[in-house]
């Protein structure tokens, strides 16, 4: 690709921290690889490894194939291998989680993590003075002015904790090695302060840090950097603050807006965007106060806005599809966009699996092995329902399991569950059975003869009241794949959240949004909710539709147009 003189003062900067401000489309991911390149040549000799570390694992894919594209015309030197891009929870948990924490934890075993479903975690409760407990599971951590707090919930539904309990509870999990995907970097940083020869070491073996998407950099990272930059690793950072869409986590945005101001730091930017047409990205400049170019010349495509109802919404999904085969746009690279998981669910026709329960899981398990082949994803799932059958099995069994289990009885007792998902006969029946006169009982059936098998291999047998636990409630007289059938309900496009979609170019975008969506991203990125409608038009390259309710419709036009968007003529 050409760069532009932009790119290139970035890619060739000194050595150094840098604060890099990119708008939505700016090529972002290709300057970065770049830049990762650049400072590992200015480095030369050096031992020292430089680290790319983002949020998402689709981000870190992104970045590897744009890296090994690259890297192919280098030398196959030591220097070509002392680079690599990781996820910033991956990379803390590989060296810092894994190998060190379980000190701190005062534990005698390494730490792990929890899928939050484990029996045991009902003796790990946040237990308030008034009022009912919360699972840890929910609990989440931040750092105040050196201070941690507790909390759980988002945006308004925030809650804090009290800081005592919530903080007894989390060392006594942590005493058997345990945590959760929020505690783990709770960990991570009481690690770093209480073994500074581990901090050393990292920053030793790590002096050049870059940071994508650092605009979503919540406190406890913020302060995991702080740390790292303390003891002399140079962190840079690049983000867009429009697009900071994470602040129940503390991310703000402050942290990349403000960072140009440290000492030794050089500020830059990225202001040209390649990816949408001119038509959204006026309106993506309206609502964010910037002047960003764009790169594409004028073409058929544009945004829009349409009205619809509830009741009609298939109706809506054809309109979209008609428009997109008019551009020429593949169904595969376009998407629905929600505000919400629960509303993305509706929009996409998807039913919960039948069941209630321990049974719901199997039923999962079930359809997601037979209609989707994705038998990873069974397997977890059997994993967590068959260990909540046992009786007093140890504690994070089901995640030793679903890990890379060491112990041979763990091992054995793994390849029996793979064993009974593989089997539709003797193991987890067949999708194609009646529910609940055919499907059912030949599960219970052979679970029990499962649970047998373990009692006398592993000691580990049946919970009492089994049947509770198994009961048939919620199955209909219909094959489970006949029950969730989504054939005839489902868009026939993708349907995801806007948090899903964030960092994706996408063809076209339908955003059905509610009033209050539409309002906040009409008056512009000062809010979170403003943000977060930012993004879901900022993804589109070629198209974007608004789908507004009809009840608004009408008061909403004028801004609409004002904004920049045109009408979809009506039919």
């Amino acid at each position: 690709m050409k760069l532009s003189d932009e790119q290139k003062e970035i890619i060739n900067a000194p050595l150094g921290p840098i604060a890099v401000t990119a708008c939505a489309g700016s090529g972002k991911t290709a300057t970065a690889i770049r830049r990762l390149i650049a400072v590992r040549q200015k480095m030369e000799n050096s031992r020292g490894r430089v680290v790319l570390l983002s949020f998402s694992n689709v981000a870190v894919n992104t970045f590897n194939k744009g890296y090994a594209q690259l890297a192919s015309n280098l030398p196959d030197d030591a220097n070509r291998k002392r680079v690599e891009v990781d996820t910033l929870d991956g990379f803390f948990t590989q060296h810092v989680l894994r190998p060190h924490a379980h000190r701190t934890m005062s534990s005698d075993q390494a730490a792990y993590l929890l899928s939050g479903t484990e029996p045991f975690l009902a003796s790990f409760r946040y237990w308030p003075e008034e009022g009912r407990p919360t699972p840890i599971k929910d609990v989440k951590v931040g750092l105040e002015h050196g201070s941690f707090y507790f909390f759980t919930g988002t945006h308004d539904d925030l809650v804090k904790l009290d800081t005592v309990i919530a903080s007894d509870t989390i060392k006594r999990l942590g005493r058997i090695g345990a945590y959760t995907h929020e505690l783990g970097r709770y960990w991570v940083y009481r690690t770093l302060v209480g073994q500074p020869a581990v901090l050393r070491a990292l920053a030793a073996r790590y002096p050049q840090i870059l940071v994508d998407e650092s605009q979503d950099l919540g406190t406890l990272h913020q302060a995991i950097l702080e740390l790292l930059i303390k003891a002399g690793v140079h962190v840079s950072l690049i983000g867009d603050v429009n697009q900071g869409i994470y602040g129940f986590a503390g991310a703000d945005g402050s942290f990349l807006s403000n960072y140009y101001n440290r000492a030794g730091v050089k500020d830059f930017k990225l202001t040209r965007n390649y990816r949408s047409l001119p038509p959204i990205i006026n309106i993506a400049n309206l609502l964010c106060g910037r002047e960003d170019e764009a790169d594409r010349e004028p073409e058929n495509g544009g945004a829009y806005f349409v009205g619809y109802k509830d009741s009609e919404l298939p109706k809506l999904f054809e309109s979209f599809k008609a428009q997109i085969d008019d551009l020429g746009v593949r169904h595969e690279d376009a998407v629905i966009l929600s505000r919400g998981a629960d509303r993305a669910a509706v929009l996409s026709g998807k039913a919960a699996p039948p069941g209630q329960g321990t049974v719901a899981l199997f039923t999962e398990a079930a359809l997601i092995r037979d209609q989707q082949g994705r038998y990873q994803e069974c397997f977890k799932l059997v994993c967590r329902a068959v260990v909540g059958l046992m009786d007093k099995p140890p504690l994070g069994l089901s995640t030793h399991l679903q890990g890379a289990p060491q112990d041979a009885w763990m091992l054995g007792l793994r390849r029996l569950l793979w064993s009974f998902i593989r089997d539709a006969e003797s193991g987890l029946p067949s999708s194609t059975l009646l529910a609940k006169t055919e499907w059912h009982p030949k599960l219970v059936t052979n679970l029990k003869k499962l649970l047998s098998t373990t009692e006398g291999q592993f000691g580990l047998g049946a919970a009492d009241r089994l049947g509770n636990k198994l009961a048939k409630t919620g199955l209909l007289d219909l094959p489970l794949t006949g029950a969730v059938d989504e054939k005839d309900r489902e868009p026939g496009i993708r349907v995801e959240t806007i948090h899903q979609v964030k960092g994706e170019s996408i063809g076209a975008v339908l955003y059905v949004a509610k009033k209050p969506n539409i309002d906040a991203l009409l008056a512009g990125t000062l809010t979170e909710e403003g943000r977060i409608g930012y993004v879901a038009v900022t993804r589109a390259r070629n198209l974007f539709w608004l789908a507004v309710p009809l009840t608004c419709l009408k008061a909403l036009r004028p801004n609409l147009i004002a904004a920049g968007f045109e009408e979809v003529p009506s039919h």
